[in-house]
């Protein structure tokens, strides 16, 4: 019942719109969120005692954060509408027993200072997105993206850097 009542909370809270409902995100939600930080609406958070937001970083609208494994995302960064980022999976090793009786496996996702994800990027499990690196759009990062590259595509691959 708790459970329940938490996404009840949730709903309503993700459905206010502009800076007066990123200000009450900010202060309602219960995740760590930096100052200037902004959550819009429509942001799907699942776990989010396990999510980090920077100060002056951006999660733009429709995002889903799935933070079971926990996800830390850094300062002045921009997340475009529409991201997926992913901190866990469902577990499938055991051909001896169901998929949906498997349970999870959790990897932690951390996204350093001044990245761009730009809108409809999927981020898998375990990934780490380092300082000043760009995400173009629709890509679906698998791996760790190194400072200041810019990746596109899928599975996101390098295709320069930013000078």
């Amino acid at each position: 019942m708790k459970y329940e009542l938490i996404l009840w909370y949730q709903f309503f809270l993700k459905a206010i719109p502009g800076k007066f409902g990123c200000l009450l995100r900010a202060q309602f939600l219960p995740c760590k969120i930096g100052k200037r930080a902004k959550v819009w609406d429509q942001v799907q958070i699942d776990y989010p005692s396990k999510l980090v937001v920077g100060e002056n970083t951006s999660i733009n609208r429709g995002c889903t954060i799935n933070a079971g494994g926990g996800v830390n995302i850094g300062k002045n960064v921009l997340i475009g509408p529409n991201v997926t980022i992913y901190s866990q999976n469902h577990a499938f090793n055991k051909k001896s027993e169901l998929i949906n009786e498997q349970g999870y496996d959790y990897a932690k996702v951390t996204i350093h200072d001044d990245v761009w994800i730009a809108s409809n990027v999927t981020i898998l499990p375990g990934v780490t997105i380092s300082k000043g690196a760009v995400v173009g759009a629709g890509s679906i990062v698998t791996k760790n993206v190194l400072e200041y590259e810019v990746v596109a595509g899928n599975p996101a691959k390098k295709i320069s850097e930013r000078l």
